[in-house]
């Protein structure tokens, strides 16, 4: 018999359109951000290559990338490009040359840059770089723009990797330039993300349980640093129209914010039901987080200033692990409606999912 304590609540104005079983791991998705190509959202995939012997040797890790159109009525496969094992993507949030660029990190500790043909709707490669480190692996587990609040015509990009590093690069003439590397974190340096309203400024955090601030013009020593996560620091969030407000996710299920002028204490923090994945601000209203807390489902967040957080909604689709979670760009009924799309992985779910915004 069920405890009715255990029992997940329904959702409040979250309708799910369209379901589809990857072939793989699933564990991100990105809506593309750029007209006419709003429909469109990438989920990319992770799978671990069973081992056959006992050797310590690293097992292959292999995925791929699904390129999706959605609309109200159909979920349409584009594209399947296969690739190594992906940890994060994520779309430059202005086109450069004419061109919607993805930047892809992957198991192979590469990064990749993609570009959206305008008249096949289908990913191109444009051009690739490996990280330089001896013959142990390396994973690149997450990547962020320089873009969210200013456009480039040459965007910078910023990576964490599995050896606690952070690497910052810029695009230039259709090339990833490296721009230095950072000693961030003792363990895994989960998350990297710019500050949107000056991109000198960037963060990282890792399962260290670190949250680290560091300024590219002040050398390459940190310059903060917080220990008040209780457990592995995963997600982290600027938010394009309010000045000095970031966001943080941490496998301590806490989401917290913060003003980035004052990091000794956050201003406000919510305890999730599952640990934190990843964290989204909204596109529209810029105050509502779509977190995914991995074993606790996907929620909805609404900050209506820094001093208040609140969960208006819950999304329990997803049996596994929910890794994945974005906002579509393309809004419904003048932001009233917006859509979503998630993934989980073991269970290989994605969702395209409704959302109501105008009473949350």
């Amino acid at each position: 018999m069920s405890d009715d304590s255990d029992e997940k609540p329904p959702c409040k104005q979250i309708t799910t359109l369209h379901t589809y079983k990857t072939d793989f791991n699933a564990d991100s998705v990105e809506w593309c951000p750029h007209e006419p190509h709003q429909n469109v959202f990438v989920c990319a995939n992770y799978q671990l290559k069973e081992s056959k012997d006992d050797t310590n040797a690293p097992r292959e890790r292999f995925g791929c990338i699904l390129l999706f159109s959605v609309s109200l009525e159909e979920l349409r496969l584009l594209q399947t490009l296969p690739t190594a094992a992906i940890l994060d993507q994520k779309w430059c949030h202005n086109p450069v040359n004419g061109c919607s660029i993805l930047g892809v990190a992957n198991a192979q500790k590469t990064i990749e840059i993609y570009a959206l043909n305008a008249n096949t709707v289908q990913l191109d490669l444009i051009t690739s770089y490996q990280l330089e480190d001896d013959d142990s692996e390396t994973l690149v587990l997450s990547l962020d723009w320089s873009t969210g609040k200013y456009e480039s015509s040459e965007p910078e990009l910023v990576c964490s990797d599995s050896k606690g590093k952070i690497h910052r690069f810029k695009f230039t003439n259709n090339e990833l330039v490296r721009d230095g590397s950072w000693n961030g974190h003792d363990f895994e340096a989960w998350i990297a993300a710019f500050y949107y309203w000056e991109p000198n400024i960037f963060f990282s955090g890792g399962d260290d349980c670190v949250f680290l601030k560091f300024d590219k013009r002040a050398g390459l020593e940190p310059v903060s640093r917080n220990r008040n996560h209780e457990a592995g620091v995963t997600s982290i969030h600027s938010n394009s129209k309010r000045e000095y407000v970031l966001a943080t996710g941490s496998y301590d299920t806490q989401v917290r914010l913060w003003d980035i002028r004052f990091l000794k204490n956050c201003t406000s923090c919510i305890k999730t039901p599952g640990t934190l994945w990843r964290l989204k601000w909204d596109p529209f209203y810029h105050k509502h987080l779509l977190a995914a807390c991995m074993l606790g489902g996907v929620h909805i967040i609404k900050s209506n200033n820094p001093e208040c957080l609140e969960i208006v909604d819950s999304y329990y689709k997803h049996e596994n692990i929910s890794y994945g979670a974005d906002w579509s760009f393309s809004p419904i009924n003048s932001k009233e409606q917006a859509l979503i799309a998630t993934c989980s992985f073991y269970d290989n779910l994605l969702c395209v999912s409704q959302v109501g915004l105008n009473n949350q």
